[in-house]
């Protein structure tokens, strides 16, 4: 009798066991992470640009992740199988997230995308949870193609999930429908983003007419735009890295033009410096109107042109349409949706013969 019950009780733990969810951990070769993240802690990535990217492939029916934010403000997209299936924000709480439960039992491909920018603090990401005896399995889908873009406000997706006169928080900011994140998936590269809402290439919006220290040239190096360290590692080279400051050097009067010129050229030594030959192109964005437009444009164009004649890697300039008002106005009249569609679309085509993509 004594043996037959030490026998049920062995097999009730190897049961217990055998049901038991796997913990898979952010350690994972497997996970494919791209964006500027901290990996000081192997075991707790910690991240606070826009479009951060977590994806990988599964085996099973569920799929759960776990996470804490620094403010409960940070809101991430979910994508299952290459569709948004919704939309979370992260507590200040360490929590499991239920992703997806109920799938057909396949392989499955999940990725958890960062909507809002560096402002609403930092989160950390501790791993995903499978069903008992499943596993992360290799990424079917291999994005091959590596695309940065450098920004503001625009390109973080500022107000443009509302309308004008509403009030800006981050759940009307959606990174993903941004002209960038779309101009990236139109191409299946990962997409890199380093973007703060008010920066500048010398002058952030309404600053002195000599300047910030903190515009995005001075602090690029970095993996938090506002810690001095660590520093981001730059071991890869983007197949093209797109630039879009401007608008708030300009925004408000008192803009410098040579001391924009000097340091957009300097910005662009520091990326020629980082990376192997980049492709770089100038862009300007669809926010600057009326007399302001044509003398930004002319220095940026004088930019890519002088910095072209360097040798160090091709850089280029492109023009996206301005927002008229006839796609809607986002937040404080920043783009749309549909207006970062359309940009998106133009910016897409300018970059298919100038890459051969």
């Amino acid at each position: 009798m004594k043996n037959f019950i030490v026998a049920c009780v062995f097999i009730l733990i190897l049961v217990s066991c055998a049901e038991s969810p796997v913990f898979v951990s952010p350690e994972n070769e497997l996970i494919e992470y791209t964006g500027r993240i901290d990996f000081s802690n192997p075991e707790t990535p910690v991240f606070s640009y826009s479009g951060v990217s977590i994806r990988a492939c599964f085996s099973g029916t569920t799929i759960a992740m776990i996470m804490s934010d620094d403010t409960g403000e940070n809101y991430y997209n979910i994508i299952l199988d290459g569709e948004v299936i919704d939309t979370v924000r992260i507590d200040t709480i360490k929590k499991t997230y239920e992703i997806a439960s109920e799938l057909r039992d396949t392989i499955h491909e999940v990725e958890i995308f960062k909507r809002t920018e560096l402002t609403f603090g930092k989160t950390s990401f501790y791993g995903f949870v499978l069903d008992a005896g499943e596993a992360l399995v290799q990424i079917q889908n291999k994005r091959t193609k590596l695309i940065e873009f450098i920004g503001n406000s625009i390109t973080c997706g500022y107000g443009n999930e509302g309308e004008n006169g509403e009030s800006f928080g981050s759940s009307t900011e959606n990174h993903y429908m941004t002209y960038a994140a779309i101009t990236s998936r139109n191409f299946n590269a990962r997409h890199l983003a380093v973007c703060r809402s008010g920066i500048g290439i010398y002058r952030n919006y309404n600053g002195l007419a000599e300047g910030n220290k903190d515009c995005m040239p001075n602090n690029y190096q970095r993996i938090f735009l506002y810690n001095e360290e660590p520093l981001f590692s730059f071991r890869e080279t983007p197949n093209l890295v797109c630039i879009n400051l401007g608008t708030n050097d300009f925004s408000t009067s008192g803009g410098d033009s040579a001391l924009y010129v000097s340091n957009y050229l300097r910005f662009i030594d520091t990326l020629q410096a980082k990376y192997n030959k980049p492709d770089i192109l100038c862009l300007l964005g669809p926010m600057i109107s009326g007399e302001t437009l044509p003398k930004v444009r002319s220095y940026i164009q004088f930019v890519a042109d002088s910095a072209n004649k360097n040798g160090l890697g091709r850089v280029s300039f492109f023009e996206m349409s301005a927002q008229t008002g006839e796609l809607g106005i986002g937040i404080d009249y920043h783009p749309s949706v549909e207006q970062h569609r359309r940009n998106a679309e133009e910016l897409t085509e300018y970059i298919k013969p100038l890459k051969g993509w």
